[in-house]
């Protein structure tokens, strides 16, 4: 079989090119390593996220006791105390600013979301407890009273393309609400004296998180994204290899022993199969040095790495496709980076984009890496098994047979018959 003397030729090659393949299996570590730190990896489950509180409040006096209170203030330290769930790490590390320097921090995104509390904040935290007494003690008196309702609008401002925004806000509000509903509890039990009393409650909320994701970070959901981003950029050292192939007349060589053009392609799957192989595990090793928490056992590893090497050949179709068009090895790699970077983008590598349908589908569906990461999130980061991969994986393949069928064509035509 010719096709298995080219593979040997070829693995020989890749292990005598020592730089070339440090580049192929090192840099894709850099970006892994470059991404765990920004997003939550290095050993740390939960990170604080960066909160300016900007308190214009005026205080005012409680009639019970005559204390001279300032709620902003109040709430301020809560949002400093606040902690995640069963763990000392803050949900947020507070810096009181003037509403200018919370504007200059947000625009340079050196804070992740700013609280405005408004001059009446207090003046309105009163009116509720007012209001809350007299329905506790007479709510008859209160569902007619004249009793002035004084509204104060908190404002969280932020940027709302950053991803870091829409976390912090949502966790806000929720803090926020709750705030309201334990001044109404607090003061209802004051006034039934009953302070250790709870009012019954009708309607309740509980978060039930995916199994495994209690601790998770962005940094679990993107470390598949750089996988499959190593994965993507094979294409460009293999448009270029085999471009140098054509330009040192090994190519030529090759067609005189009359080994035929498939032959010639499928030889080279099965070395760079068996780099797309090391490329998976290498990279998981180091995300889960890092912090990723990764689920799963022996099984997941393995599907992982017969889903790495479908986008591998995928990427090696490119590969071919690009190395039709171009006339030396510059040339390979400069449109390989041109096509392969803004294609790990559009499958949600690095972070999910806004899809763009095209006869009612996605775009990025009618690429088979959009697959492979979702088959690669399904194992790695939710700990799923065959049954949660097997149409991703199907619709994968169905797609690289497709483009691997294509770039067959091309080169054929562009590269091998092109020097008969």
């Amino acid at each position: 079989m010719k096709f298995l003397s080219l593979a040997i030729k070829d693995l020989k090659e890749l292990v005598r090119d020592r730089k070339g393949l440090f580049f192929i299996l090192v840099f894709p570590i850099f970006f892994m390593l470059v991404f765990g730190f920004a997003f939550g990896g290095m050993g740390q489950s939960n990170t604080p996220y960066k909160l300016a509180i900007v308190n214009h409040d005026s205080s005012v006096n409680i009639p019970m006791t005559g204390e001279s209170v300032n709620f902003g203030k109040n709430l301020t330290q809560i949002l400093e105390e606040a902690q995640y769930e069963n763990s000392d790490v803050h949900l947020f590390n507070v810096t009181k600013v003037s509403e200018s320097q919370a504007e200059e921090l947000l625009k340079t995104r050196n804070i992740d979301v700013a609280l405005i509390i408004p001059d009446n904040f207090s003046e309105s935290v009163l009116a509720l407890i007012n209001h809350t007494i007299l329905s506790a003690t007479n709510p008859l008196v209160a569902s007619g009273s004249t009793t002035p309702e004084i509204t104060s609008t908190l404002i969280i401002r932020g940027d709302t393309g950053f991803m870091n925004f829409g976390v912090s806000q949502g966790i806000l509000v929720g803090i926020l609400a709750k705030y309201q509903d334990e001044i109404v509890t607090q003061t209802q039990n004051e006034v039934r004296a009953t302070p250790g009393a709870q009012p019954k409650e009708f309607l309740k909320s509980k978060v039930e998180p995916i199994e495994g994701t209690q601790n998770f970070t962005s940094f679990d959901f993107i470390a598949p994204g750089m996988i499959v981003f190593a994965i993507i950029f094979l294409a460009t050292t293999v448009a270029a290899n085999f471009t140098r192939e054509v330009e040192s007349g090994t190519l030529t060589r090759l067609k005189l022993t009359r080994m035929k053009g498939f032959d010639i392609l499928f030889g080279g799957l099965i070395p760079w199969s068996l780099v797309v192989v090391f490329q998976v595990i290498i990279l998981l090793a180091v995300a889960i040095a890092i912090g990723f928490h990764w689920q799963g056992g022996v099984n997941s590893i393995l599907l992982a790495i017969l889903v790495g090497v479908i986008g591998g050949i995928a990427s090696i179709a490119l590969g071919m496709i690009i190395s039709a068009f171009v006339q030396n090895v510059g040339q390979a790699g400069n449109l390989g980076t041109l096509i392969t970077v803004p294609a790990s983008f559009l499958v949600g590598a690095f972070f999910p984009l806004p899809d763009v349908e095209i006869f009612g589908v996605p775009f990025n569906a009618f690429l088979p890496w959009t697959h492979t990461l979702d088959a690669l999130r399904a194992l790695l980061t939710y700990g799923g098994g065959w049954n949660e991969i097997a149409y991703s994986v199907g619709v994968s393949v169905f797609l690289t047979v497709i483009l691997f069928a294509i770039g067959v064509v091309l080169f054929t035509k562009n590269r091998l018959k092109a020097e008969s």
